[in-house]
């Protein structure tokens, strides 16, 4: 369930630039990757958080597929 702070317009910005942020990073502008997650950041202090706790599970999303594939 969504909180407050997280329905907040400044929040799904925030977590837009983020988004952007990563696939800047995975096509190799890491400098365009940082200027984005500098601005998340200004918008919303606690995306850093967030976004590193959606990285672990889609991790574990991840390590749970090639699991099944292996065997």
């Amino acid at each position: 369930m969504a909180t407050r702070h997280e329905d907040s317009p400044e929040h799904k910005k925030a977590h837009d630039l983020a988004e952007q942020a990563l696939d800047k990073a995975a096509g190799g502008d890491p400098r365009k990757a940082r200027d984005l997650i500098e601005e998340a950041k200004r918008i919303d202090p606690k995306i850093g958080e967030e976004m590193s706790r959606e990285a672990a599970e889609d991790q574990k999303k991840a390590d749970r597929y090639v699991d099944k594939t292996d065997k």
